[in-house]
């Protein structure tokens, strides 16, 4: 019953205009259910070597591994032009040019935005997302990586050790 409310609410603040808080609902019941289906994936108890013998055909990672990281490393050379000394700074600048499309210095200083002014001329959704992907977006990725290993830390300890027979 609490479940329907909360939908209801969810659905009501967005159209109210509260869109942050609804779609926050929103995003937390996706990611609830997608936690389910692991969870019911990981009690089918499928064995391995069922999965092995039924994709024996299609189970080549190489060629498409090959290919993406050929695009990815020719992107790369295309976006930096001195790619050719492998050293990281330039590595990162040509990832962060290829993925923002911008300069590197604008991403790598931290400049003060007066916020009372941009929340008039941005609803919430835009000024949260300019808040979190500009000057929060390490803390943004520490709390990706909690949320990572929070999901792996209980498939790691549900998994059962195999006895390999030689």
């Amino acid at each position: 019953m609490n479940a329907i409310l909360l939908d209801l609410l969810a659905f009501g603040s967005v159209l109210s205009g509260i869109n942050f808080i609804g779609l926050t609902y929103l995003i937390v019941y996706v990611g609830a259910i997608a936690i389910l289906f692991l969870f019911v994936i990981m009690m089918l108890n499928i064995k391995l070597v069922e999965l092995q013998d039924s994709s024996e055909d299609y189970s080549n990672p190489y060629p498409l591994a090959f290919v993406l990281g050929t695009l990815f490393i020719s992107g790369l050379s295309l976006t930096n032009s001195n790619f050719s000394k492998f050293d990281l700074p330039s590595i990162f600048d040509s990832i962060n040019l290829l993925s923002f499309k911008s300069d590197t210095l604008e991403t790598l200083t931290v400049s003060h935005t007066n916020w009372d002014s941009v929340f008039v001329s941005m609803d919430q959704i835009n000024s949260i997302g300019q808040v979190l992907y500009t000057s929060h977006a390490l803390f943004l990725i520490i709390a990706s990586m909690i949320l990572c290993l929070a999901m792996v830390g209980p498939i790691v300890l549900c998994l059962k050790p195999t006895k390999r027979i030689s």
